[in-house]
């Protein structure tokens, strides 16, 4: 399918849904039932029939069942109307699908030839024509519930019209619009392909899944049991689904056809997939199935689908709706096989699934005493009750990872140890009582304790309680009663998944793409489920799965999974890894990366698909396959280029601590790992964490008084060795007391100590160490390494940066978070005290150049105005090449002294030219040096600080060959010397509030107006002019004047109203200092600087500066108002329509300052306190603002705080 199909399947259902879900609000409200207002009493709705008031009656118990299921009621009703539109959407779709592919008459789409009615609907029209002139849709609705019924005789599952969410029908309108659309926008070969259902499922959940994605970043975020479905499906690609099918069911076949395993009947294979949502796997699974049947000749055509949905596929999901388009898919899969073969295509009585939804809401009352009462003298029955009431508790939050089998297989062992001793014993008697001529009869037939136990059919009480389960669903339904139908409906299904839980073998393939939630963003009822009862997987979802499905296996069965690959390595995923290397055979692993997910994005969702067997089988290497690099990874295996291949024998992972699957370390490598000795010579320690960043860490230039603020190693960014250092944290009494009151007051001993850190998730960079200053604190996501006595901080600085250390820290854990752990895994080599002392002054030299250079970087904390102006020169433009060229040269020396340390260490680490070329391809190092690649150095000019890295790895051209190009041929592109002069500009205007000590007059209320023609010498554009005068000569300022718009494009005035204040916030990291207040359509302008505020400013900003600007063109209109009856007096067209023109704009220039006006009353009066950083100050005045600076959750994390 593709994308442009997509994108019409995926605009029409959300369409749809729209149209569904409103209609059925509108429907409940005529029943008075309301999402946010008080529901009407049924006694004052006199309009209802007494049909109407049985309905509401039924409405009101479906939506209190969803009550006890873990909805709030107004969430309750939304819930019910989603339902009841998916159920109709999914019917329509099916009934679509169903005509498409011939298996049904045409119903739903119109011909011409039948008056514009559907195939059925022109015949039900010919045989009730009275009837359809007087309904609205021509009798369409009635015409569909027919079929519906008629089509639930066969797959009850999705057509059932007696089921809660049939209570309610959408109107005729609406059935019309909805069917027209789905007919009319998705084209006929997309609804002939199967995945289409699962496109449907996933693109109806869509606006769930989105705005719960919105939600991530906020403050407590979790995810409730309501959307636990939208956000845990993910639709897997074909290839992948193809991938793990065909390396696990496919493969247990082949093995079982060339005697690797012990044969089967295929009506005895059992697979299962446990998250199944709308069944893509099942889907694929049900192909190879079909081939198996027919390659072992056992049974016919017309008998194998039967046989596959009978005895071989299972499925659970907690997704009613999920369940039911996999039942769909499979039904018609089916009847598509039968009517190929031309056989009956009628499956009514021949059909079962065993497909379960996890969602029953176990409903209690006299229902359940009933059922107790009628099984009393059943002991095993009540305890089977009392369990699954237990079990199920949750179980839509929890669906297939709920255990009960492990509390019913000892119940039932009891149960056949009881009736085993009574019918041995009771054949004991029996052989005693034997007359002459009767002593061999039983005497052949001795038989033991455990072969009665193993003979006895124990599932008679499972079956006992489903009848009477099923007796009390059909006398409901006669009854009409909604309350004991719902609990049988309910009591029914927790059975259904008992008995898929209990499979006597287990399952010989398990295969699923399990839900992704980490821990964090878990229910609390979750969270401690999955803590008790999957404690080495309770990281996420995903990890928890992996235990549940090894469970599912039997022995030698095979696990098929795509998940996040942070289970491979990352340390708390230790346990979890142990528990896989003791009791499974890693068989495949393909690693591939990210972007397999169409609607997830981002680096985090990285993925790899395995297969592993129950049974270890010793000496057994495992497949590694790393496609990550691959362009056209949806190929594989059927690609080449850019693959990477390894093999590996398991136990080799236990080398190193945490038993990470470093399957890319070569034997001589992973033979340094025997003994990591990181300990001996570092402590690495994470520092404090404030819970609440945005209130206790700043950046420097948002502080007044540092007197209760510490520097704190929080920025993340910067070059290996140096940071820009430019943030504090709250180190006040108050402040610490959080911390330890949040547990994150820890590393105590470690603050204010020299050290080095690094950032744990530096999010798309390598690993990079960085100078700790001694008066810094350190935080938890950026830990310190502090070394022991003995060993130079210098020296292990330049070690931890050095080639060899990222690339063991990237096999170790390559999932860009890298933990205390993992740096402690790290094998580290004694060096000569010669090579120790060549390191250390490589080092110090490095960090001596760079902090240079972020001396010329105006939010760095190394900033140092007397490094500018050294730099500056006659003309802007060679001003401006003199920063750049600088800058290069800075990187192009730190890249050469970091050559001397990688040799230096892969010599000590005695490792192999071969080897080194392989590491340095991994870290993304390249070594060629052709120089031929002019035409696209323009790659580096994107930005003012490229990423050399980045550009080499495209160019495939070393990084110092590449810098020596640009630098020798000036090779910087319009983009670098613009964002280059725009940097300038900032350093310029933080010289009007004489923010660098520069001798300039201060600006002594920090407002700075923009407009010339009013305020004079005042204005932020003559006051540029001046500071270029003072720097750059006053003989020079008017040619570096036209130098710096030249550059712009656009006069300084435009670019200052238009982009400065975007660009100013964007480079002070979202906390800008230069607010830029302004009119809505920037009549007016002015700047106030932060460090200025007081309760005065937004005062004198209205009364002094706008008040001067309203003045003055109030004065003009008078003028032009006064030359307009002149002209029009004496009959002056021209100068009229002139005047005219005039007017109307100062009219307009007024509206607008008057609209300003209003905003800053509504504000007034505002109290800014420096003290609690930008954020705090900014938020209030965002609507006068020429940009908005915070996030959603910043400022809902600041009204909450205010209390607004």
């Amino acid at each position: 399918m593709n994308a442009e199909q997509k994108k019409s399947i995926k605009s029409t259902i959300l369409e749809c849904r729209d149209i569904l879900e409103e209609d059925i609000e509108q429907v409940l409200i005529n029943y008075g039932i309301y999402i946010n207002k008080d529901w009407v009493n049924l006694r004052d709705l006199k309009n209802l029939t007494e049909k109407q008031e049985k309905n509401r009656k039924n409405i009101e118990k479906a939506i209190e069942k969803l009550k006890k299921g873990g909805f709030e009621k107004d969430k309750a009703v939304i819930e019910y109307i989603k339902e009841v539109s998916y159920t109709y959407l999914n019917r329509l779709a099916a009934l679509r699908v169903m005509e498409v592919r011939g298996l049904i008459d045409e119903i739903l789409i119109p011909r011409g030839e039948y008056g514009n009615r559907s195939f059925i609907g022109s015949r039900f029209y010919e045989v009730a024509r009275e009837y359809c002139k007087y309904e609205m849709d021509g009798g369409l609705a009635y015409l569909l519930n027919i079929m519906f019924e008629e089509i639930s005789e066969e797959i009850k599952m999705l057509f059932n019209t007696e089921d809660e969410y049939s209570f309610v029908t959408p109107s005729s309108t609406s059935l019309l619009k909805v069917i027209e659309l789905l007919c009319s926008n998705i084209d006929e070969e997309s609804w002939r392909q199967d995945e289409i259902i699962g496109w449907i499922y996933q693109y109806f959940n869509s606006i769930e899944k989105s705005e719960i994605y919105t939600r991530q970043d906020q403050k407590d975020f979790f995810i409730s049991v309501d959307e636990v479905p939208a956000t845990t499906q993910i639709f897997t690609p074909d290839w992948v689904v193809n991938w793990i099918i065909d390396n696990s069911l496919y493969k247990v076949y082949s093995e079982m056809k060339n005697g690797l395993r012990d044969k089967k009947n295929v009506e005895d294979i059992k697979l299962i997939d446990p998250c199944c949502g709308s069944g893509h796997f099942l889907v694929r699974a049900y192909d190879v199935f079909f081939e198996m049947y027919l390659e072992e000749g056992k049974y016919t055509i017309e008998e194998i689908p039967y046989k596959i949905l009978e005895n071989n596929i299972h499925g659970i999901d907690i997704d009613l709706r999920a369940v039911q388009l996999t039942g769909l898919i499979l039904f018609i899969k089916t009847k598509t096989y039968l009517k190929e073969n031309g056989y009956n295509t009628n499956t009514k009585g021949k059909l079962s699934v065993n497909l379960v939804c996890a969602d029953a809401i176990l409903l209690n009352g006299s229902r359940l005493e009933d059922l107790k009462e009628k099984h009393k003298n059943n002991k095993t029955i009540l305890k089977m009750i009392e369990i699954i009431y237990e079990e199920f508790e949750d179980v839509r939050l929890k669906g297939s990872l709920i255990q009960p089998e492990k509390k019913l297989f000892p119940l039932f062992e009891e149960f056949k140890n009881r009736i085993a001793r009574k019918e041995l014993s009771k054949a004991k008697r029996t052989k005693k009582k034997q007359t002459k001529g009767q002593e061999n009869l039983l005497e052949d037939q001795t038989i033991s304790f455990d072969e009665y136990k193993s003979q006895r059919d124990f599932t008679k009480e499972e079956r006992e309680l489903m009848d009477s389960l099923n007796a009390i669903y059909s006398e409901a339904i006669k009854a009409n009663d909604i309350s004991r139908q719902l609990f049988a409906t309910e009591a029914t299904k927790s059975i259904k998944l008992v008995n898929i839980f209990m499979q006597k073998t287990g399952y010989d393939v398990v295969v699923t793409n399990p839900p992704y939630m980490g821990i964090g963003n878990m229910d609390i009822k979750l969270k401690n489920f999955i803590i008790s009862n999957y404690n080495a997987g309770s990281e996420d979802l995903y990890s928890a799965f992996i235990m549940r499905c090894e469970e599912f296996l039997n022995e030698n069965g095979i696990l098929g999974m795509i998940v996040q690959h942070g289970f491979m390595f990352t340390p708390k995923y230790k346990d979890l890894r142990k528990n896989i290397l003791e009791f499974n055979q890693i068989e495949k692993v393909v690693h591939l990366g990210t972007g397999i997910f169409e609607e997830l994005t981002g680096e985090k969702v990285n993925s790899v698909m395995f297969t592993l067997n129950k049974t270890k089988q010793e000496n057994l290497k495992s497949e590694f396959v790393d496609i990550t690099s691959c362009e056209n990874r949806a190929d594989y295996p059927n690609i080449t280029e850019g693959i990477k291949e390894y093999q590996i024998n398991q136990e080799k992972f236990k080398i190193i601590k945490g038993y990470p699957f470093t399957y890319k370390l070569s034997e001589n490598i992973l033979n340094y790992f025997l003994k990591s000795n990181y300990k001996e010579y570092a402590h690495v320690q994470r520092g404090i964490s404030t819970y609440a960043n945005y209130k206790y860490i700043r950046f420097y230039w948002e502080v007044n008084n540092y007197e209760k603020w510490k520097w704190i190693n929080q920025i993340p960014g910067g070059d290996r060795y140096v940071s820009l250092d430019n943030t504090v944290v709250d180190f006040s009494e108050n402040a610490i007391e959080f911390y330890k009151s949040k547990g994150g007051y820890t590393g105590i001993n470690y603050f204010n100590t020299e050290g080095m850190y690094y950032p744990r998730s530096p999010y798309g960079a390598n690993f990079s160490a960085k100078y700790l200053h001694e008066n810094t604190i350190i935080e938890d996501d950026k830990p310190g390494i502090f070394p022991k006595k003995g060993v130079d901080n210098f020296f292990l600085l330049g070690l931890m940066n050095s080639n060899l250390i990222i690339y063991f820290l990237n096999v170790i854990n390559p999932t860009n978070h890298c933990q205390v752990g993992d740096v402690n895994r790290l094998p580290i080599k004694k060096f000569s005290l010669e090579n120790n002392n060549i390191i250390k002054k490589n080092v110090l030299e490095n960090i001596e150049d760079l902090r240079h250079k972020y001396s010329l970087i105006e939010i760095s904390r190394y900033f140092n105005f007397e490094n500018i102006i050294k730099l500056l020169s006659d003309s802007m433009e060679m001003t401006i090449l003199n920063f750049l060229n600088i800058k290069d040269k800075i990187d192009l020396d730190v890249y050469n002294r970091d050559e001397i340390i990688n040799r230096l260490v892969y010599d000590t680490y005695k490792i192999s030219e071969d080897e080194v070329e392989f590491i340095e391809e991994e870290n993304g190092v390249n070594n060629n040096i052709d120089v031929d690649k002019s035409d696209y150095i323009k790659l580096i000019n994107e930005d003012n600080n490229p990423n050399y890295n980045l550009v080499s790895k495209k160019l495939n051209l070393r990084k110092d060959i590449l810098i020596k190009k640009r630098i020798e041929e000036k090779l910087y592109g319009d983009k670098a010397i613009k964002k280059e002069l725009e940097n300038i500009i900032s350093i310029l205007i933080g010289c009007i509030f004489d923010r660098w000590n520069n001798d300039i007059k201060s600006i002594d209320d920090g407002i700075v107006p923009v407009n010339s023609s009013i305020y004079l010498e005042k204005d932020i554009i003559e006051q540029i002019y001046i500071i270029i005068g003072k720097y750059f000569g006053v003989e020079n300022s008017d040619n570096t004047f036209e130098e710096i718009e030249e550059i712009l494009g656009t006069t300084l005035e435009k670019y200052i109203i238009n982009d400065f204040f975007k660009n100013h916030s964007r480079s002070y990291k979202k906390r800008p200092i230069y607010w830029h207040i302004c009119s809505p359509k920037k009549t007016f302008n002015c700047f106030v600087y932060y460090h200025k505020l007081d309760d005065d400013t937004l005062y004198k900003v209205k009364s002094i500066y706008l008040s001067q600007m309203i003045d003055r063109y109030e004065e003009d209109l008078e003028y032009y108002t006064n030359q307009l009856i002149e002209a029009r007096t004496n009959g002056d067209k021209s100068k009229e329509k002139d005047v005219k023109d005039k007017c109307s704009d100062l009219e307009a220039k007024l509206e607008d300052l008057s609209i300003l006006d209003k905003k800053i009353m509504e504000i007034l009066p505002y109290k800014p306190n420096i003290d609690e950083g930008v954020l705090y100050n900014i938020i209030p005045i965002e609507p006068i603002l020429s940009a908005p600076v915070a996030t959603k959750r910043e400022r809902d994390n600041y009204y909450e705080e205010v209390g607004t």
